[in-house]
């Protein structure tokens, strides 16, 4: 089975040399963010993803996220991932860009800057955490712009079963298995079986009790944002899917989408 995002007919194919995929990520920000910071030094890694650089700042990283057993602990995956962050990046010059779009994600709740972060020698954080089993890919309303090469960054350490892949735990889920999850991330695959709209929402549902079933709900004024990406979301019963985010318990097993790039399209 092979995917294709929303915004893309066909999946972006990256060369493998190491030197091509160091200037294609170069590039590849160049391109779509604004660079904020030509060089700077990360003086402190606080966590997985929130790191301070040699002016103060504290930088979030955008686009990724790692999963946490409960709240209380910190999870070997977390560990793992501000251990690499340390290895790779600690004391080491870097760029910080920044989406182009200044109305929206630039700073976290926390009052942190977010950034996507381009060591020296053109190493992308972010991508590498993913193409190592360290983070999920995580689109956002803020953030959605760099949603393709890491997806293909993630399906590569998913094949390979590296790194959280390794876990059961956290593997991508059938509409069944997502039934026993509550109050996390998943990443769950499954056909539609029917949509129906009701009160401004919409909502596909994959078996025949909506009761019961995996249902995933969006704002019906988001259809706007699904036909910028060529989708038509009431075209997608029967569809294969592929969707993530946060689920909790609300007639079975309930996940809203806020952006588009939060659903990959599946094809045999």
């Amino acid at each position: 089975m092979c995917f294709r995002f929303l915004f893309f007919l066909f999946i972006t194919v990256f060369v493998t040399s190491i030197g091509q995929c160091l200037a294609d990520d170069t590039g590849l920000l160049k391109t779509d963010l604004r660079l904020v910071n030509a060089k700077t030094r990360v003086i402190q890694v606080i966590d997985g993803e929130t790191i301070t650089i040699e002016d103060g700042s504290v930088i979030h990283l955008p686009m990724i996220y790692i999963p946490q057993d409960n709240a209380q602990t910190v999870s070997d995956i977390q560990k793992n991932a501000k251990e690499y962050l340390e290895k790779e990046i600690k004391g080491r010059f870097v760029r910080l860009y920044q989406i182009r779009d200044q109305k929206r994600g630039q700073v976290n709740a926390l009052g942190h800057t977010e950034g996507y972060i381009l060591r020296d020698d053109g190493l992308w954080i972010q991508k590498a955490m993913v193409e190592n089993g360290l983070a999920f890919v995580y689109p956002s309303q803020s953030h959605y712009e760099m949603a393709a090469p890491l997806y293909t960054a993630e399906a590569r350490a998913r094949e390979a079963k590296i790194g959280l892949w390794a876990d059961p735990k956290w593997a991508v889920m059938n509409t069944d298995e997502v039934k026993s999850a509550k109050d996390r991330f998943v990443i769950v695959e499954g056909q539609v079986k029917n949509i129906v709209t009701r009160s401004n929402t919409i909502y596909m549902n994959f078996e025949e009790d909506w009761r019961t079933d995996f249902t995933i709900a969006i704002d019906s004024s988001r259809r706007r944002d699904f036909s910028k990406y060529g989708a038509n979301i009431m075209d997608w019963t029967g569809q294969k899917i592929r969707v993530r985010g946060w689920v909790r318990d609300y007639n079975g097993p309930f996940l809203e989408i806020f952006h588009p790039t939060q659903v990959e399209l599946l094809e045999e």
